[in-house]
């Protein structure tokens, strides 16, 4: 099991934060863990007054936003919000990045759950993203889940995807992965997409043929010795394509019912990741379904070997 026992839920009062407070709400529940709730608020918003007015948010607002269905869902166990040690805070601020990124440092917030707008084009670089920003900054890993999710907790994470790009971040990646499947009772699939090489016309050199599926076999060998010596997990599939990795890993979801994309960032800050991109914000700004974001350099979840030996024993 991760070792979660703060989860910080940010929330605007949008329809898209609203829809990651049931994921929030579910892992602080089944972690024994306590369940925060952040609002970044202004004078400069044009919501400044009733956002000061409804919070800190009524339980049955919580409630609502739950989104339990009538009929219970067989197997699905529901939070109890009067059981859950809820502690909610307001601040004032024009940055909500800068501000969700304190206050998970300030509280040692283990994992921050949000939601994402789902922005694109101009008005996406017109207006940012607070939750890329958060993905970048946060000092522990962040579970976004988009606007127009429409799955519950209980429902949702039935398949994992792992993107695999055989660093130690993705190493991190699935170790993340293996216990989140095993909270959900989820499957696994590990995915590596193989880019062909590319030389631009200035430099004067042809393409190289490229031996595809030589390359694509090896890495599928590679990627079933990962899954037995990693995971050890009956229910894992392995693939490797070739093309364009955020395109790829997107088609896999689509094409494979995948309900949770496990990912690692890199960390590429500055002008670095402006001119390289990076793949796992590419993939984040199209998911349709939600991603659990990794980050090597900051907080694990992962239990320590201590914990991992007196479960063992």
């Amino acid at each position: 099991m991760l070792n979660i026992q703060r989860v910080l839920f940010p929330t605007d009062f949008s329809d898209g934060s609203k829809r990651a407070f049931p994921q929030a709400a579910f892992l602080a529940d089944w972690h024994d863990a306590e369940l925060h709730i952040l609002n970044v608020t202004g004078r400069h918003r044009h919501d400044y007054k009733e956002t000061k007015k409804n919070f800190p948010i009524s339980p049955d607002t919580l409630t609502e936003w739950l989104r339990r269905p009538a009929q219970s869902v067989e197997g699905t166990a529901w939070p109890d919000l009067e059981a859950l040690p809820i502690e909610q805070s307001q601040v004032e601020a024009s940055t909500p990045a800068e501000s969700i990124v304190t206050y998970a440092d300030d509280k040692n917030i283990d994992l921050v759950v949000m939601g994402t707008h789902g922005r694109r084009g101009v008005d996406r670089m017109l207006f940012g993203s607070v939750t890329e920003e958060v993905v970048r900054r946060a000092p522990c890993p962040v579970f976004t889940v988009r606007a127009d999710a429409d799955k519950t907790p209980g429902q949702a994470v039935r398949r994992v995807l792992v993107p695999i790009d055989f660093s130690d971040a993705s190493d991190s990646a699935v170790q993340h992965a293996k216990e989140i499947a095993l909270t959900y009772g989820a499957e696994i699939d590990l995915l590596h997409v193989v880019e062909p090489p590319f030389y631009p016309s200035a430099y004067g050199i042809d393409t190289p043929t490229f031996p595809t599926q030589e390359v694509v076999d090896r890495v599928e060998k590679q990627l079933g010795d990962m899954a037995r010596e990693e995971i050890g997990y009956e229910h894992v599939m392995v693939s490797a394509t070739v093309g364009h990795p955020p395109s790829e890993i997107l088609n896999y979801v689509d094409e494979n019912e995948v309900d949770l994309v496990v990912i690692a960032t890199h960390g590429r800050t500055g002008l670095e990741r402006a001119l390289l991109g990076s793949v796992t914000e590419r993939v984040l700004r199209r998911s349709p379904v939600p991603a659990f974001v990794v980050k090597p350099t900051r907080k694990s979840l992962l239990p320590s070997a201590k914990t991992v030996a007196t479960q063992e024993t």
